[in-house]
């Protein structure tokens, strides 16, 4: 139930600012050495190979992602490396049946993934979902970062600083405390040392944190989670100064998703959806030529953008792809995203759109780009 439960959430995704860090009673966390559940195998060294439809761009460096699949039925969710120079797909890591991953980024040495998993269902007693750490070469299977306080306690959208020296991370328990008035549950942001450090709250009600390039500033999304009202939140890194980035223009989106900030850290992007209208075929559907089933919550989004200081939005894209998820490439020339159609990259000011993976279960995932 506790499963099900989170999977609506996290479909749904909608996933009072501290005003500044407070350390927190968590539980006592062990190095990754010290804690090892069963969260399945580890490289499979499966590779295949697909074509470089998008050689005139120039691409390099690495994509690491999670895609989902429904293979002999069964859905099969994979830990995957894209070349963007050979179009070679090698396996990282496979879950095992009836496990999930929801969300996966590398450290900046490109050496470790952090993932938010849930192990299947009776293997561990003591884990809903929780994040693990494993080697990007697949060489050992995932390990758990820190045991949960008590068993409800859910982690996801973990995300390493560019410095590499912390794990930010979104925790929320569906459980408490019980408000039938309250319409989303209690979001909160994390980070923590790494390795070996304590958990430290950063911001109440909110999610989604991501870092600047230099790891000074941090963007994140807050939620009343009684009226529902999201704000686009700017803060020092371990969450102090916390402000509004003021919205204008003649449409201005309520539900906001994955910030990031540019590349010349002037602005921030976000996914949105669009002004209502009817319903046309997407960028997706024309260009692979398929009908995208709606599943719930998966509301069609574009980007758009807006400067740090507050400002009139501007729309970057018109694709109409659900669950958006962006990274920039190391070179900051382009930006990557991952969809519930499909993986695809543009300039930074939404030009250019070219896929390169199609999505055609509608796997909710994130992607990393590395050199």
């Amino acid at each position: 139930m506790i499963e099900m439960r989170f999977l609506r959430w996290s479909v749904i995704f909608a996933l009072v600012i501290s005003g500044c860090s407070i350390e927190v009673a968590q539980p006592s966390v062990q190095t990754p050495d010290s804690i090892m559940t069963n969260p399945g195998t580890s490289a499979t060294n499966d590779t295949t190979q697909i074509p470089v439809t998008w050689s005139s761009l120039n691409l390099t460096g690495k994509l690491i992602y999670s895609m989902g699949a429904i293979e002999k039925d069964v859905y099969v969710i994979r830990v995957l490396s894209l070349d963007l120079i050979t179009g070679q797909v090698t396996t990282i890591y496979q879950a095992p049946n009836s496990a999930w991953v929801y969300y996966v980024s590398v450290s900046p040495d490109g050496e470790q993934l952090v993932m938010s998993f849930s192990p299947p269902p009776g293997t561990d007693p003591e884990v809903v979902q929780a994040l693990y750490v494993m080697p990007i070469d697949g060489s050992r299977p995932p390990q758990l970062l820190f045991k949960p306080q008590i068993r409800e306690d859910q982690y996801t959208q973990s995300e390493w600083s560019p410095d590499g020296k912390y794990i930010y991370y979104t925790h929320v328990n569906y459980q408490f405390p019980i408000d039938p008035n309250r319409v989303y549950p209690l979001y909160q942001i994390f980070r923590m040392e790494y390795p070996g450090g304590q958990p430290q709250l950063i911001a109440e009600e909110a999610y989604w944190p991501r870092l600047s390039s230099d790891s000074t500033r941090l963007t994140y999304i807050s939620i009343d989670p009684l009226s529902i009202k999201q704000q686009l939140i700017i803060a020092d890194a371990d969450g102090g100064n916390a402000q509004e980035v003021s919205l204008s223009g003649s449409y201005i989106p309520d539900i906001k998703d994955a910030p990031i900030f540019s590349p010349d850290e002037v602005s921030i992007l976000f996914s949105a959806a669009v002004p209502t209208q009817s319903r046309q075929p997407t960028w997706f559907e024309n260009l692979m030529g398929m009908r995208l089933a709606r599943a719930n919550g998966s509301v069609p989004s574009d980007w758009w953008s807006v400067p740090i200081n507050g400002g009139e939005l501007t729309r970057l894209t018109h694709i109409q792809a659900p669950s958006l998820y962006a990274s920039l490439s190391p070179d900051h020339r382009h930006v990557v995203s991952f969809s519930g159609a499909g993986v695809f990259v543009m300039n930074v000011d939404g030009s250019e759109l070219t896929i390169l993976l199609p999505n055609p279960d509608q796997f909710i995932g994130t992607v990393s780009w590395i050199p």
